[in-house]
């Protein structure tokens, strides 16, 4: 009762403050806030890590796959899944890569995840195809685009509003039967802005499924905006901006993989019991902003969001009584399920639908006021955020018998699995910063505060009317105070150095109801220092960082190898430690300006050492079972990671070729050089890490008018045989060499 009161307290303090506060912008206008950005356009100024990609460079790049762009930034770590993009598992600065549970991600500056704080695996992530810009902030500044503040923050910026009446279409096929059809429509005029956009991406794939079968996916996007704002003569300048967003996709993916044999022989099989398995997902997005100019020096904005997502996603669980985790790792012992398994001989197979529906509701605001009357020049901003999110899950069971190497139904659809429950978490976070300027000094010094109510309701097996017969209920109460602070000095034009320090946070997820203690949030103390350079000819990039965690947060998902009861449990302490580089640059220009042709070279490098800095015994999930000894090495989390993109741009015709290296990459925790790859004689148990590997890929524009431009990608042109992850279950491979082509038109 007393953390209601408390919360019920914050909720209404937070009230009071919403009249003066939102996302603050770089900018004095209402009708040039086309999109809401966390990254202004002076990067050089920014206290902290930040890039951008822009509009140039993705359509440079012709990619649908989130992943392969990403990873153009230092920074980011990235588990492949299933090839496509579709569900990229992403980390920043040494973070949990598994379902990009441990960062902030967000479109147009909303946050995206379907319930980020009671049940944070991203099983939706937008449709990449429509992004006109990718925002990537690290360091102190993040403290404004909470909950998770220790990595950093994502931001995917949606299609802008056109300047004047436009049109624009793009088609594309390719290998697997791959399409893609984009088409939008926009105009801006003097009181009313509108654009609608419609996306379909579509593929067979390309794994091979015993026994015959689709093992790819359909993806169909709708997005609507529309933006009243006051014409540039009107004493108030505002504006009004309903967003609609409609995302359906029927996947035929698995959570099962291959043993290492089967993947040597064909790292694109699928075996027979796979044949159903299935994810739909439905979700729906609106937003509503108003954006005032109160005065000069000052704006309000103010964002209203409700956000629905149903996830269900039907997959092999057991074969024969045997999981087939179980199975994997011992395919001679278990060799009648494992004939099972692959369609060679009858038997059953135990079939589940993780049914899963997400609500989440939100409404935040930010102010922001420059003061600029003297020589020190300030740029104050205050924002808060109240949220609730809800996931409801509601899991079934049905059986199958393998016959004739086909699947065939028995039972349908049966009640009583152990995942009935609710989840449910309310929240209200604030945060102010001054971005304080004198000469070529930034401060930035900034805090964030959140509250935040979890609560956990089991029905469990027996009740599956919810009528409360068996219902066990837990709740936690968190809150955090993050302090921090960044620095940036401009030497000269061309030259800054940066740094700073900030505590980070996540939160500790649902409650358990069986734990003594609820799990603790996850914090951090993270530094960082570097240097940026720029000219007409190169730009670099420089960053330190380190991260101190205490009481570093585990999960117990199916995905991340654990059993899939969702629990999140604390591990000790850890740090995390690295290095970023980035470099572009023009090689021709460096030996010869007023070319007519341009040859883009860029270079991104991570290194990062990450270690448990305790001895625990670890519950399971994320990092196994076991003794985990102090200065073990985080699983998934690669050492080694870098980027080579070289290009050739004219006036018609550009190319940009796109070298990526993965280094060796630890799946469980261990240290010293006792290290074990997926070999013939290794045991699946038993591997303790994946071989690094390079994947080069290629993309070319050919411009024939203004309007029409063809284009073709070639990715894996070395056509490259590697294993992305050993999880949920067995080797998967990542995509082997794939082509497609299209055609762009602006009317």
């Amino acid at each position: 009762m007393r953390h209601k009161i408390v919360l019920m307290r914050t909720l209404l303090l937070s009230l009071l403050f919403t009249p003066f506060v939102c996302i603050a912008q770089e900018s004095d206008s209402i009708t040039s806030l086309p999109s809401v950005q966390i990254i202004g356009k002076k990067i050089n100024r920014l206290p902290g890590s930040g890039q951008v990609i822009d509009a140039k460079k993705l359509a440079l790049l012709n990619q649908t796959d989130i992943n392969k762009v990403l990873r153009t930034i230092p920074g980011v770590y990235i588990r492949d899944e299933e090839g496509f993009g579709l569900r990229p598992n992403i980390g920043l600065r040494g973070t949990q890569v598994n379902r990009s549970a441990k960062i902030t991600l967000m479109e147009d500056g909303v946050l995206m995840a379907p319930a980020p704080y009671a049940d944070p695996s991203a099983y939706y992530f937008p449709t990449f195809a429509r992004m006109d810009r990718v925002e990537v902030l690290k360091g102190s500044s993040q403290i404004k685009y909470g909950p998770y503040t220790i990595g950093g923050a994502i931001n995917l910026v949606s299609t802008p509003f056109p300047s004047t009446f436009k049109m624009f279409a793009q088609v594309s096929v390719g290998s697997f039967k791959t399409n893609q059809q984009r088409v939008w429509i926009g105009n801006s005029t003097k009181n009313i802005d509108f654009l609608f956009e419609i996306n379909r991406h579509a593929s067979t794939g390309f794994k091979e499924i015993d026994g015959g079968g689709n093992s790819g996916f359909d993806r169909r996007d709708f997005l609507g905006k529309i933006r009243w704002h006051s014409t540039s003569s009107a004493r108030v300048q505002q504006s009004f901006t309903l967003k609609v967003l409609n995302t359906t996709e029927k996947g035929n993916e698995s959570y099962l993989g291959l043993t290492f044999d089967d993947f040597n022989i064909n790292p694109n099989r699928r075996y027979a019991a796979t044949q159903k398995d299935k994810l739909d997902i439905a979700h729906q997005h609106i937003t509503l902003n108003h954006t005032i100019t109160l005065s000069k020096n000052s704006n309000l904005s103010t964002t209203g969001y409700l956000t629905y997502t149903f996830r269900d996603w039907g997959r092999v669980n057991s074969i024969s009584g045997q999981s087939v985790t179980t199975i994997l790792a011992n395919p001679v012992l278990y060799s009648n399920a494992f004939g099972i398994m692959k369609g060679e001989i009858g038997g059953p197979v135990v079939f589940q639908n993780a049914a899963r529906t997400y609500f989440g509701k939100g409404l935040q605001s930010s102010f922001q006021y420059k003061l600029n009357k003297t020589k020190i020049k300030q740029l104050i901003q205050l924002g808060v955020r109240l949220h609730a999110d809800k996931a409801d899950r509601f899991a079934t069971q049905s059986a199958f018998v393998v016959s004739a190497g086909r699947l065939i139904q028995t039972t349908a659809g049966v009640r009583g699995n152990n995942e009935n429950q609710i989840r449910s978490a309310n929240s209200v976070a604030l945060f102010i910063q001054d971005d304080i300027k004198w000469g070529g000094l930034t401060i930035s010094p900034g805090a964030r505060y959140e509250n935040i109510l979890l609560s956990f309701d089991n029905f469990g097996t027996m009740d599956s009317e919810r009528l409360g017969s068996s219902l066990k209920t837990a709740s936690n109460h968190v809150t955090a105070f993050l302090p921090g602070v960044g620095i940036n000095y401009l030497v000269n034009p061309r030259v800054s150095v940066f740094g700073g320090v900030h505590k980070g946070f996540s939160p500790p997820g649902i409650p358990s109801i069986t734990a003594v203690t609820q799990a603790k949030p996850e914090k951090a103390w993270s530094y960082e220092a570097g240097v940026r350079a720029q000219n007409d000819r190169w730009n670099l990039q420089l960053a330190g960082f380190m991260n101190r965690y205490e009481n570093i947060l585990g999960s117990d998902n199916q995905s991340g190898g654990g059993a899939g009861t969702g629990d999140m449990f604390n591990a000790g302490n850890a740090n995390t430690m690295g290095i970023e580089w980035s470099m572009e640059t023009d090689v021709v220009s460096l030996l010869s300006a007023g070319k007519k042709y341009r040859t883009p070279l860029s270079v991104t490098y991570t290194y990062t050492r990450a270690v448990f800095s305790t001895t625990f015994s670890n519950a399971g999930g994320d990092w196994g079972t076991g003794l985990i000894q102090k200065n073990d090495w985080i699983p998934f989390l690669t050492p080694h990671l870098l980027t080579i993109s070289a290009g050739f741009e004219s006036t018609r015709f550009n190319t940009t070729l796109l070298a990526r290296f993965t280094g060796l990459t630890r799946i469980k925790p261990g240290q010293g050089n006792d290290i074990q790859i997926p070999q013939k004689d290794v045991a699946y148990n038993n591997v303790n890490a994946l071989k690094s590997y390079w994947v080069i890929d290629i993309s070319s524009n050919y411009k024939i008018n203004p309007s029409v431009t063809l284009f073709a990608t070639l990715n894996n042109i070395l056509n490259t045989a590697y294993i992305v992850a050993n999880l949920p279950q067995g080797y998967r491979p990542g995509m082997p060499i794939a082509v497609m082509t299209g055609i762009k038109i602006n009317f």
